[in-house]
């Protein structure tokens, strides 16, 4: 019964496959792409300093060159990226420590996933097409800045890649080996960057298409097996961190991206009246399902159209959209020639819904994003947005390519195995990620570029071929497969972005060496005090600081206690000034001293307000400091505490040291109740050498 199900389900979707065969010439321009390509993640590769969470590698790398354990200065265990840890110390010892040197490894990916991208895209696309997808790859700009940074996103990438050419090479070849290699580059990938779980469910893909039982119960099987590494994994690399517990710094609320929710709360009449409108839109669906053909799909759609309006009158937006499409594509497949219209008196009622939620949200003090993420809820939509960033022509084709296949469903007509690819490996990882944060960086959606990019490719390579079918005496024109594939390539790129990356230098990136290397040449002695914003990059590059200068809604992240009541930063060991009353406390026990503040080029978007907190961003910029140095990129400052501008205020030391207390108290709490830290090694002394020299 199982077996005669999948097959059933395999009915759903129709195999793909190109019919074109490769020749010489292919493997000549997949060459020359390749070429291009590393001359772009080379070029430059070695001219900024270290930037973002470079330097916590580095420094990572430095120890393993000495006992061969990843230890960072304040003793604790650096167990992210293992595998890129030791081939970064690998090429240090060949070539000695540098910038060049710590970010080979990471170019020799970029390089090698530009010819593996190329394999796996003979699963859907044509020659052509297939070298257009190589290219792409080429001069992403993403791509080409991960290549040239001395982290794991290249990696995470390229895991991936490798991943499903093991998979496709299974499903084409049925040899078991092929999906024990998929299995083991999967868990590899895991513990370069635990996002790489993200493609477990491209293993069961084989066999959805076909409708093998056998080839879906070896997938699942792979699936659990990397799902047990995993979590196996993941438990490892957080019983190395002193992490505290969700309650750490709670009087400091929520995150900001909790907050970015407007507030729901309306008068009781207008909650009488929502839920009342609820009613009949309920009544509306069933109405509309009554006229399906078939008792079971009749009563999934109903209870999806059912679900969908408890969902949205709980404000939760996206699931309810979800539910709505799900119910709406059955009732469309398995409908009579009454059900469109009243499906669409249905959907009325929903919108007309949604639209006194907005009117009545929008009344309330916030932004359009608040208002957003009120209807929205749990999980969040912003990672669709951000895996788009990374190339908004291909987001907008897998885009087009996953409501098509929806159509096609509804409309009886199989879908594409390219559209069951999508679901598998962009949507499903993208909207599980939304679960757990409500808002991401781009690169933590990359686990999904390399699927996104062949689904993108694979849906314009057909819509090129409907096209150019339409087209009268389409023998006239036997470029057009070609030169739509370069446009197809072209937009997917986007010429002005990589144009803008390569060999860029200080003009995308921070400038922390060159404040490093004027802080050298002020001369400093151990009678300075240095306060670092970015206390990672300079402890890397001078040895030491006094203070970590940081606002307290990113500190909480990344401190600990110490034994004598302090503190400080779980990566350096370094004190932390978390508020402006804690600025003020050592601007004035060190008064005739020498106080040097050497900012951070990143986070610059809003002036870092949002990493310093308002305290110590209006601090920074009033008159008790001036500039002393601007970097390269024009935003890294260092700045001096001006001496007659700082005041002795004993209010402020002593609101000082209650903030210090209460961190303080807080943090040995939560290391009560967490793992016990490792042992503080303590920072490297002043006088270690620059690595650069």
């Amino acid at each position: 019964m199982i077996s005669a199900w999948v097959e059933s389900l395999a009915g759903l979707v129709r195999v793909t496959a190109p019919v074109d065969l490769e020749r010489a010439v292919h493997l000549w321009w997949l060459a020359a792409f390749v070429l291009a390509g590393a001359v772009v993640r080379f070029w430059g590769l070695g001219s900024v300093g270290l930037h973002g969470d470079e330097e916590t590698m580095a420094m990572a790398v430095r120890h393993i060159l000495i006992d061969g354990r990843p230890i960072l200065p304040s003793g604790l265990f650096y167990p992210r990226g293992l595998t890129q840890l030791y081939l970064m110390a690998a090429s240090v010892a060949c070539f000695g420590e540098s910038e060049w040197a710590l970010r080979l490894p990471s170019a020799l990916c970029g390089v090698a996933l530009i010819a593996l991208v190329y394999v796996v895209g003979r699963r859907f696309l044509r020659p052509r097409w297939n070298l257009a997808l190589a290219a792409t790859v080429a001069f992403l700009p993403d791509l080409i800045i991960d290549s040239q940074t001395a982290r794991m996103y290249v990696f995470l990438v390229t895991a991936v890649a490798a991943s499903m050419a093991c998979i496709f090479a299974w499903e084409r070849s049925e040899r078991i080996a092929w999906l024990a290699a998929a299995t083991v580059t999967l868990i590899v990938g895991i513990d370069l960057h635990a996002l790489s779980v993200a493609a477990v469910l491209m293993l069961m893909m084989p066999g959805l298409v076909h409708g093998d039982m056998r080839k879906l119960i070896q997938g699942a099987c792979a699936a659990v097996l990397v799902a047990l590494a995993f979590l196996a994994i993941d438990g490892w690399v957080n019983a190395q961190y002193p992490v505290p517990p969700p309650e750490f710094a709670a009087d400091l609320g929520p995150p900001p991206w909790e907050r970015s929710r407007a507030p729901q709360g309306f008068a009781l009449t207008f909650d009488l009246a929502l839920w009342a409108t609820g009613v009949v839109i309920a009544f509306l669906a069933i109405h509309a399902v009554r006229a399906l053909q078939s008792r079971i799909a009749a009563i999934a759609s109903g209870a999806a159209l059912l679900a969908g309006i408890c969902l949205q009158l709980a404000f939760h937006y996206h699931l309810a959209g979800l539910a709505y499409l799900a119910g709406v594509v059955v009732a469309w497949r398995f409908g009579s020639a009454r059900v469109p219209l009243r499906l669409l008196i249905f959907l009325v009622a929903v919108a007309t819904l949604g639209l006194v939620h907005a009117t009545l949200l929008a009344s309330t003090p916030g932004s359009i994003v608040k208002l957003i993420g009120a209807m929205v809820g749990q999980p969040s939509v912003w990672p669709y947005v951000r895996v788009a960033e990374l190339s908004p022509a291909a987001g907008i084709l897998t885009g087009a390519l996953l409501a098509w296949g929806l159509y096609q469903l509804a409309r009886r007509r199989p879908a594409t195995d390219d559209w069951l690819l999508a679901v598998l490996g962009v949507w499903a990882p993208v909207f599980a990620l939304g679960m757990f944060a409500w808002n991401v960086p781009s690169r933590y959606t990359e686990m999904s570029l390399m699927p996104m990019l062949l689904c993108a490719f694979a849906f314009a390579q057909r819509a090129t071929d409907w096209l150019l079918a339409q087209v009268k005496r389409a023998d006239r024109l036997p470029a057009g497969d070609r030169i739509a594939a370069a446009l197809v390539g072209l937009c997917a790129i986007g010429p002005v972005g990589a144009a803008g990356v390569v060999d860029a230098g200080y003009r995308i990136h921070p400038d922390h060496v060159g404040a490093a290397q004027f802080m050298r040449s002020l001369q400093i002695t151990d009678d300075d005090v240095l306060l670092a914003e970015d206390v990672l990059q300079q402890t890397y590059y001078l040895g030491k600081v006094d203070y970590w200068l940081i606002g307290p809604h990113v500190a909480r992240k990344f401190i600990k206690s110490t034994p004598d009541g302090g503190v400080v930063d779980f990566y350096t060991g370094t004190p932390v000034i978390a508020t402006g009353a804690m600025l003020d406390k050592v601007l004035q026990e060190n008064q005739g001293r020498r106080i040097f503040v050497i900012g951070s080029g990143e986070g610059q978007s809003d002036k870092r307000r949002t990493v310093r907190g308002p305290e110590l961003s209006a601090a920074l910029v009033s008159e008790r400091f001036e500039t002393i140095f601007m970097g390269r990129d024009g935003l890294t400052r260092v700045l001096r505490a001006v001496p007659g501008a700082i005041v002795s205020s004993p209010s402020t030391a002593e609101q000082a040291q209650q903030d210090a207390d209460a961190l303080a108290n807080r943090a040995k709490a939560a290391q009560d109740k967490a793992h016990p830290p490792t042992t503080n090694g303590g920072s490297a002394p002043r006088s270690v050498p620059d690595p650069r020299e």
